[in-house]
């Protein structure tokens, strides 16, 4: 029993021992960096034996399975590892000099994947300037590992995992991890915005200089940052020592009825809602509380007495405090006239009524508070003087004159003025930079014109009334003068005469100079001088042989003197009584060709001699001399070859100086021209007129011919029309047309009826001139003497443009729209046709271009009760004057009347359009109305008057 109890013993122990030896032999795997590798890392696997007191051991490695062993150490390494060494791992030990083995240790799993891309994270993406950011860097699931950080100022930072920083720059920011030698890829990368640190202002309202009582509101603006939430704190400091902190945590702080104990220095600052970042501190504002309360002072930009018309400006001065709106009151404290944000208040163009008491008070805030009133200020207005401004010579001025300006200002007060200039051009205001006195001397060209005003300004300030506008307008082109003669130009020795000259558009201030030549060789003489504003006269009282001449006259004025060009040349011509003298003209006809030849000689029926062909073309001179490419004796010129300038008057001149029969020769350069008679036709004759071609045999002899612009059906033939009985229905404008050579100029065919009691007047209209002739009746004079020049005297003047070409020294071009008193290059022609019978019927042909009719004629008393009415390319008008006995009767009730019974007045008149004629006399009333085309529209009707 004993022995059995010994044995018993024994097994227990040993088991207990084996149970304790087998416990401390328990392998177990470590691996280091981590089980989770990344191809191409680097791993090691130790085999680590507990228990058991031994120390040398025998490793043995498998892979995956018992039977796999793939080392002895007790490390296990594998250098750049690939997918191929993922598996699981277990060791076992050995004891080197024993029989003992541990237990297999528990599987290890190693995993390889990819090269992995850590992940950054950065709180908050968005700072100001100095605060911190905390960067991030993970490699998910794997342990052991460092991490780089790469900021944008080039500065990186290495830490376990997480790093705090201050930032001062924006910009990307990555990472990269490191386990041992092995390195991650880079990280994505994060963007920082990193912006300036806002400043706060505080404003304050209405002012920082505050008076008791009043109440002031301060607020912080915080502009910037990209911030709109924001926290405020408000700190306010008094004598340098922090008072209050955090008095206020709204934007708005407003402190009601202010006292002295509010004053001080008061700032904010801003934190984000968040709590991410602040704002800096605002500059400090001053707070200052007076005790007192203030009183405005009122003051006037002007001293003494203010001018109507002129600004008054006020000013309500707050020792330049802001916030102020300023009240303004007139007469009384309680009648407020107006409230400004400003504290000034002006008054333009003030009136008398303006003048009186005025004060001010100044208010602001809410509730609002006011300051005391002003003393008061008194503003006397009275009436300003008025500026008149005065022009010399004239208002009305041509380029290189010299104006003189004068501003005179109209008051009893001795006052020193300065003086202004303003002209108004193209609706604009200029100031006239070149007057700067009361008296303005300028050199003028066209730039000039314009509408000038002046003022004055007194010493105090004050503007006087500004005067009337006066317009100046300045032409560019140098004036001519314009000679005009009055009754007319072919006058009888005895007859009165006088010569008009005038400067178009202007009216004063000119000097008149009448010179005249008498022949051709001579110079021109000076015959006299005289001022009258824009015209002049020189009147010859009883012409004799010697006025007989070209006259011209110029026109002077200012200081320095300016001159006018010369005026056209104008003819006077004085005969004595009626000749026996006949101007034959062959070809017997108006219109010829260019470059064929004229002749026209001077036959005395009673063979004396003496007589010379004469003419006046654009100069006068004798028509059988050289110059003119004439030959014949002194009573007869042949022109050789015409040419468009030989387009003149010619007439019959005697060694005495006696002019006779004058007639108008035109020369036309066209293929056709119209052979009608020279003079009127008598009604009841035979008129045949001729189509004349320059080529002397045409293929096509056909032509139609034309009366007053419409075709004459019948009574033509060929080249020629015949009318076999001539009537006062004939009458008018004709004209050939050739279908392929062209047309003739017009020519007015007038018809005359014989009539042995009276004289018929006949005004024609032709292409190259217009001569408005009124002739009296011989027969009046030869019985009762000559006829006294009386108002009642015939009184007219006949103007005619002579359309060639011509070289006139000192011609100016005439403006378009002209009245027929304004044409300077106009030269006056008579065209008288012989007379049937000399004491009772005289023939008068007017020729005139077809295009221009200029006629000035001057009315007297007597007034007409019709008219004749044409357009300005006709003008026909025909008076019939009854004999004397006729009118007998009636001499009881003239007697009273300064016309003389034995007076006969004839008068034409055109206004201004040139488009009506009036004619009357003292025996009779007759009217004539033609159309534009020579249509008499009116029959004659007779009155006695």
């Amino acid at each position: 029993m004993e022995f059995s109890s010994l044995l018993l013993v024994l097994l227990m122990i040993l088991q207990i021992h084996s149970e304790q030896t087998a416990e401390r032999l328990k392998a177990r795997v470590s691996v280091w960096p981590d089980g989770r590798l990344f191809r191409e890392e680097t791993v090691t696997l130790t085999c680590v034996i507990s228990g058991g007191g031994v120390t040398k051991w025998q490793y043995s490695w498998f892979k995956d399975s018992y039977y796999n062993t793939v080392s002895y150490q007790q490390n296990y390494t594998i250098r750049s590892v690939s997918e191929s060494d993922a598996g699981k791992y277990t060791c076992r030990g050995t004891e080197i000099r024993g029989s003992r083995s541990s237990d297999t240790s528990d599987a290890v799993t190693l995993t390889v994947s990819d090269i992995p891309k850590p992940s950054l994270t950065v709180r908050p993406q968005s700072v100001f300037t100095g605060d911190s950011v905390t960067l991030t860097c993970e490699v998910h699931q794997s342990t052991g590992w460092k991490f780089i950080f790469y900021t944008p100022s080039h500065e990186n930072y290495e830490a376990s995992g997480t790093k705090t920083i201050k930032v001062y720059y924006g910009g990307q920011y990555e990472c990269i991890a490191r386990r041992g030698n092995y390195y991650s890829h880079y990280s994505d990368p994060i963007t920082v915005t990193v912006k300036k640190r806002p400043k706060p202002q505080v404003s304050v309202w209405p002012d920082g200089r505050l008076f008791r009582g009043e109440t002031v509101t301060l607020t912080c603006v915080i502009r910037g940052g990209g911030v709109t939430n924001w926290l405020y704190s408000w700190n306010k400091t008094r004598h340098s020592q922090l008072s209050q902190y955090n008095i206020s945590n709204l934007q708005y702080y407003t402190i009601s009825s202010v006292s002295e104990s509010d004053a001080g220095q008061y700032t904010c600052r801003g934190t984000e809602a968040d709590g991410s970042g602040s704002s800096h501190t605002s500059d400090a504002v001053t707070l200052t509380v007076s005790g007192s309360k203030p009183k405005a002072e009122l003051t006037s930009d002007t001293e003494g007495s203010v001018l109507t018309g002129n600004t008054v400006t006020l000013t309500c001065l707050m020792n330049q405090f802001t916030g102020w709106k300023f009240n303004w009151y007139q007469h009384t404290q309680n009648t407020e006239k107006t409230t400004t944000d400003t504290n000034t208040y002006t008054m333009s163009n003030v009136r008398v009524s303006d003048g009186g008491q005025y004060w001010c008070r100044a208010g602001r805030g809410n509730p609002v508070y006011y300051t005391d009133y002003s003393d008061v200020l008194w503003i006397n207005v009275t009436e300003s003087p008025k500026a008149v401004l005065r022009v010399e010579p004239d208002k009305q001025l041509f380029s290189g004159e010299t104006v003189i300006l004068r501003c005179d200002i109209q008051t009893k007060q001795d006052t020193e003025w300065t003086y202004s200039w303003t002209v108004e051009k193209y609706n604009q205001q200029y100031t006239v930079n070149r007057c700067k006195t009361q008296e303005c001397k300028i050199r003028v060209d066209h730039s000039d014109s314009g509408h000038y005003t002046c003022r004055g300004k007194s010493v105090n300030g004050q503007n006087s009334e500004k005067s009337e506008a006066v317009t100046l307008t300045v032409s560019s082109y140098k004036p001519k003068t314009l000679l005009r003669v009055s009754p007319q130009q072919w006058l009888t020795e005895g007859d009165s005469v006088t010569l008009m000259c005038e400067v178009n558009r202007s009216s004063t201030g000119w000097t008149f100079s009448w010179f005249t030549k008498h022949n051709l060789s001579s110079g021109y003489d000076l015959v006299s001088d005289s001022s009258g504003g824009s015209k002049g006269n020189y009147t010859v009282s009883s012409a004799a042989l010697k006025h007989t001449g070209v006259y011209m006259c110029g026109a002077e004025r200012g200081d320095p003197v300016y001159h006018t060009h010369n005026s056209s040349t104008q003819p006077l011509w004085i005969t004595g009584v009626s000749s026996s003298v006949s101007l034959i003209i062959r070809p017997n006809r108006t219109q010829h060709f260019s470059s064929e030849s004229l002749s026209l000689s001077c036959e005395d029926h009673r063979n004396s001699t003496g007589w010379t062909v004469r003419r006046y073309t654009n100069t006068l001179e004798t028509c059988s001399s050289s110059s003119v490419r004439s030959t014949g004796t002194e009573s007869t010129c042949t022109i050789r070859s015409l040419i468009t300038s030989d387009t003149g008057v010619y007439w019959c001149e005697s060694e005495s100086g006696h002019k006779l029969h004058p007639v108008n020769i035109s020369i036309h350069n066209g293929d056709v021209i119209l052979d009608s008679p020279v003079h009127p036709v008598t009604e009841g004759d035979s008129l045949t007129l001729h189509c004349l071609y320059r080529d002397k045999n045409p293929s096509n002899l056909r032509a139609e011919f034309y009366k007053d612009g419409s075709v004459v059906q019948n009574q033509t033939t060929g080249d020629m029309m015949i009318i076999s009985t001539v009537s006062k229905s004939h009458e008018g404008f004709y004209y050939c047309k050739h279908p392929e050579r062209g047309e003739s100029p017009k020519s007015w065919i007038s018809v005359t009826v014989s009539s042995p009691r009276g004289l018929r007047v006949a005004v024609g209209l032709s292409f190259m001139f217009l001569i408005i002739v009124l002739v009296l009746l011989w027969s009046y004079r030869n019985k009762k003497g000559k006829v006294s020049e009386s108002p009642s005297s015939v009184s007219a003047q006949q103007n005619i443009s002579q359309t060639s070409v011509q070289k006139q020294s000192e011609d100016t071009p005439l403006q378009s729209g002209q009245s027929s008193s304004t044409y300077e290059d106009a030269h006056i022609y008579d065209s008288v046709g012989a007379a049937d019978n000399k004491n009772t019927r005289t023939a008068v042909t007017v020729i005139s271009p077809s295009d221009e009719l200029y006629s000035q004629v001057e009315r007297k008393k007597r007034k007409s009760k019709d008219n004749v009415s044409a357009e300005a390319d006709l003008t026909y008008a025909e008076i019939e004057l009854k004999p004397k006995k006729e009118v007998k009767k009636k001499k009881e009730k003239k007697e009273n009347n300064k016309e003389s019974e034995d007076t006969l007045y004839s008068n034409l008149k055109m206004n201004e359009h040139r488009d009506v004629v009036y004619g009357y006399s003292d025996v009779t009333y007759a009217q004539i109305k033609y159309n534009t085309r020579g249509e008499k529209t009116r029959n004659i009707q007779t009155w006695n008057k």
